[in-house]
């Protein structure tokens, strides 16, 4: 029957409603769950009361203006999803629903709540994000089982005191609001993890925040802040610390490290807050000294006079016969006029040819000045200057979208025929950051005296450079100076010792100076990485020289290393843990990789690959059913599709037992579907994806998840992402935007104009629908591993990935994911408690890891027993894991047969995969009351 002041549509969905509650209503006290979402609901049938059963009701993403009194019937209600809609006021029978524990309102415009609300004492999560409150009621203090509370974008100014009675709260979000103070009651929130106050109106801290001891998260971006009180220091368990765009705290983006949406979306390790708080500290104290040093990066093709431009500005004569550089060349230079005093140039000559700029990004950083060499002699420069350029502001710029400044040389501007021609005035509106053009000419030494000049300036104005660092500091970081005179690297070990010698004796501290001299470049070590953090590097030369070494060797031999060409290539170097450890920074940085067919002593090197794709590739254009994905770049940096065979080679596609691999792309192939993904031009890499369906869905979806991932990690570099539909290349970030908004998209179809289509389609072609659902609860899970199997841990995370785009877990973790230091072994206990599913990866290594049998193994099945988690082992190998304390449980693949065991392995990972959907399925259908929403995530 036709309900009055509706249009067909809305009938349409009302009607939908009544269908489905009429159809619950018949399951009777099974009737437990009801999904009404993305209907476009204006009125809820009031026929909703019926339902006493129920225990979960979705209505995200409706019209709902209000909600019926009938509601408050529905007393069972442990679960009402109500986000996304267009809610003005609450019923009052909304207290009546006093079994509720988790209830979303996020995305309406709520103004008020009603003193109802403090009815729902079994309540634990609350969302009330991006509403028009500006207020709470003194009611909210009621809710003393809540223990995850969102308040962001409502417009509070103000907290009322009885927020302090919530003294189980675990997370409170409260970013985007105008909050300046914190009443004195939020003191008592003594077991809060964490804790948004980013994007409010803070020019100071109480000292109360020291006595929040259990905060392991602090964002505090995006305020006003000019000091920060000590006893921020007492937080021991911090574990991330968000301090940027607050500059009257004059703290750089190296010590900040990576912000909170890096993190969250890149998966990038944050900054330890003790080093912060130590640099922030130790600045301030008596006798602290700038370094008065800067990073000067020479960039330009091969040939074009990079070398012959330093040798100028150190006024060392011209060498005609100067060879190309290697890698990287690097010397200080001493800057005596500019500023406020001298500083001391670190110059990084980057070699030109192609096959070394995949390291070169590593690199680049904001704090750096350049200088782009360019010459006209082979007629490229206006080619070089985009290159170039685009990848500065790619690897150099920051999240604002500042760049470093830029001095362009035009070199070789006296030799007939070789003057460089650009458009400075359209370069500089496109790079602003452009600070200077110098015409030069290094044997004539034209202008070497206004390059020095325009360096000079530009340096003066950095005013990072002249940041104090306290003197104890100052000394470790002269003394690292002058050793690397004598040596290439030195042991932690030792690294610890030099910092004692000169009064820097706490070792969280040292951590503290290690991370910041790696992000000064002035001594790496890579603290985030087990297999290399027990190495200190004093001369960058020595990394960059080695490993370019390697790549040329692979390069010689079709991208194959062995052991036999790293010991040749690396002879100089006699500590033979060192020439493992360069291995294993190209293993790091993904310029190398293990094949399958081989478990040691053998690495591929994908840009070193034979440039020609195998005969077959020409078929995939030849496929009717194809989903289709197009990245396009402003710069492509060089080895970006290296980095993404290395993280795909598991799935790499054999013929004959040859892999269908080569410098600018790969075949892949999981499940009957296959991808092909290449370099399509300078700009562009695409991605072809062919096969059944849901395999289809799977592999494109994996593809998608690891590009984002690779993209994501330059900051920067946001590509164009597009996929196909009816034959138009469509933006993915617009279709993923018009679902949420539960709008169509604009397809220009040239046979039809504009054609309006529902973008969920296009959507479905990566993910499910539950993927793309924020609202519905799904899942985390911890890895247990030994790092002896690095690669089927990786392998096992692609299989995660690709069952998060099925909508069933939420995200994954594992211990490379913190920064190893002093609270190390709390992050990776913190993580096991939050998991819901814990996977062990049990082979010989592991069991024989006194941390994962001491510690990660007996603590997990203590969760197990409790409940509080499921754990999973999965066998990699014969390892009488059964004879263990994981004996009693069921474990992966199938029978508990070892990986190793299949033939084909992929026959294993299927069933590894299957066997965990099942898992994640069951724990979300049991409705999960550990609603995990880490920090950081939007709620």
């Amino acid at each position: 029957m036709p309900t009055p002041q509706m249009t067909s549509k809305e009938q349409q969905a009302y009607d939908e409603a009544l269908k489905r509650i009429q159809a619950c209503l018949q399951q009777g006290e099974k009737g437990t769950s009801l999904h009404l979402s993305g209907l476009g609901l204006t009125t809820l049938p009031p026929e909703i009361g019926q339902l006493t059963a129920l225990t979960s009701i979705n209505l995200t993403s409706n019209y709902l203006s209000a909600l019926p009194p009938e509601i408050g019937q529905l007393t069972s209600l442990t679960t009402l999803f109500l986000g996304n809609n267009q809610l003005i006021a609450l019923p009052p029978e909304i207290g009546q629903l006093t079994s509720l524990t988790s209830l979303y309102l996020h995305g309406s415009q709520l103004s008020a709540l009603p003193p109802e609300i403090g009815r729902l004492t079994s309540l634990t999560t609350l969302n009330l994000d991006n509403n028009k409150l500006s207020s709470l009621p003194p009611e909210i203090g009621r809710l003393t089982t809540l223990s995850r509370l969102y308040l962001s974008n409502i417009q509070l100014s103000e907290l009322p005191p009885e927020i302090g009675q919530l003294k189980n709260l675990s997370l409170l979000s409260l970013r985007e609001n105008q909050l300046a103070t914190l009443p004195a009651e939020f003191a008592r929130l003594v077991n809060l993890e964490g804790l948004r106050l980013d994007a409010n109106r803070f020019t100071h801290l109480p000292a109360f925040m020291g006595s929040l001891r259990k905060l392991s998260r602090l964002s505090l971006a995006r305020n006003q802040l000019s000091r920060l009180p000590h006893e921020l220091r007492q937080l021991k368990s911090l574990v991330a610390l968000y301090l940027h765009d607050n500059p009257r705290l004059n703290l750089s983006p190296e010590v900040l490290g990576p912000r909170e949406s890096e993190v969250v979306n890149n998966r990038k390790t944050p900054a330890k807050p003790q080093t912060i708080l130590d640099y922030y500290f130790g600045s301030r104290a008596k006798n602290s000294q700038p370094l008065n040093e800067v990073k000067m990066i020479l960039v330009g093709r091969g040939g074009a006079g990079k070398t012959s431009t330093v040798r100028a500005l150190q006024g060392e004569p011209f060498d005609k016969d100067e060879k190309s550089t290697p890698g990287i060349a690097l010397c200080d230079w001493p800057m005596g006029d500019c500023k406020g005093g001298p500083v001391t140039a670190h110059v990084w000559d980057f070699a030109g040819q192609v096959i070394t700029h995949s390291l070169h990004q590593f690199f680049f950083s904001v704090r750096s000045v350049y200088v782009l060499v360019l010459s006209g002699r082979e007629n490229n420069e206006r080619e070089d200057a985009e290159y170039w350029l685009r990848l500065i502001r790619a690897f150099g710029t920051d999240e604002a979208g500042k760049g470093p400044p830029v001095i362009v040389v035009l070199n070789q501007w006296d030799v007939p025929g070789c003057r460089p021609k650009v458009d400075r005035l359209a370069l500089q509106e496109r790079y602003p950051f452009i600070a200077a053009f110098v015409e030069m000419d290094c044997q004539s030494r034209k202008g070497v005296a206004k390059l020095k000049k325009a360096l000079c300036t530009e340096v003066s104005k950095l005013k990072w450079i002249r940041e104090p660092f306290q003197p104890e500091w100052v000394a470790v970081r002269k003394a690292l100076s002058a050793g690397k005179k004598q040596r290439a690297h030195l042991s932690y070990a030792e690294y610890r010792k030099l910092c004692t010698s000169h009064g820097v004796t706490d070792a969280g501290e040292q951590d503290s100076l290690s991370e910041i001299l790696h992000n000064l470049g002035a001594a790496l070590n890579y603290r985030n990485d087990p297999r290399l953090r027990e190495a200190t590097v004093l001369q960058p030369l020595w990394l960059t020289k080695n490993v370019y070494g390697l790549v040329r060797r692979a390069e010689k031999q079709f991208g194959v290393l062995k052991q036999a060409d790293v010991d040749a290539v690396l002879a100089k170097e006699k500590d033979l843990k060192m020439r493992e450890y360069l291995v294993e920074i190209m293993k790091r940085f993904e310029i190398a990789y293990v094949p399958r067919s081989s478990s040691s002593g053998m690495w591929l090197v994908p840009q070193a690959f034979p440039i020609g794709q195998p005969k077959g590739v020409e078929s995939f254009g030849k496929e009717a059913e194809a989903t289709h994905l197009r990245y396009t770049y402003e710069a492509l940096p060089e080895g970006l599709v290296a980095r993404s065979i290395v993280r795909l080679h598991e799935f790499i596609e054999e013929v004959n037992g040859k892999p269908q691999q080569w410098a600018g792309g790969a075949v892949l192939a999981r499940e009957g579907a296959r991808a092909l993904l290449r370099a399509e031009t300078p700009l562009q890499v695409m991605i072809t994806v062919t096969g059944p369906a849901k395999a289809r869905q799977q592999l494109a979806g994996l593809c998608q998840a690891e590009m984002r991932d690779i993209n994501g990690e330059i900051r920067g570099l946001n590509p164009l992402e597009e996929t196909k539909v009816q034959g138009a290349w469509v933006s993915t970030d617009i279709l993923e935007k018009d679902e949420r908004n539960r709008s169509q998209t604009g397809v220009p179809v040239p046979s039809q104009g504009t054609v309006m289509i529902d973008p969920k389609g296009p959507n479905d072609a990566f993910s499910t629908l539950p993927a793309r659902q924020e609202e519905i609860w799904k899942p985390t899970v911890f890895i247990s591993y030994s790092k002896d199997n690095l690669a089927q841990r990786k392998r096992l995370e692609s299989e995660l990935k690709i069952l998060h785009n099925e909508g069933l877990l939420d995200r994954h973790w594992h211990d490379r994911m913190i920064d190893p230091g002093d609270e190390w072994d709390e992050a990776i206990q913190r993580e096991l408690r939050e998991a819901d599913v814990i996977i062990i990866l049990a082979s010989v290594a592991a069991l024989s890891t006194d941390y994962i049998t001491e510690h990660e193994i007996p603590n997990a099945l203590d969760l197990h027993k409790t409940g509080e988690a499921i754990v999973v082992p999965f066998v990699l190998e014969a390892c009488r894991w059964d004879k263990t304390v994981l004996g009693s449980l069921n474990a992966l693949p199938e029978k508990a047969k070892p990986l190793n065991k299949y033939r084909p392995v992929s026959d294993g990972w299927h069933t590894v995969s299957n066997g965990l959907a099942q898992v994640f399925e069951k724990l979300m259908k049991q409705g999960h009351k550990r609603a995990n929403f880490p920090m950081g995530e939007n709620s």
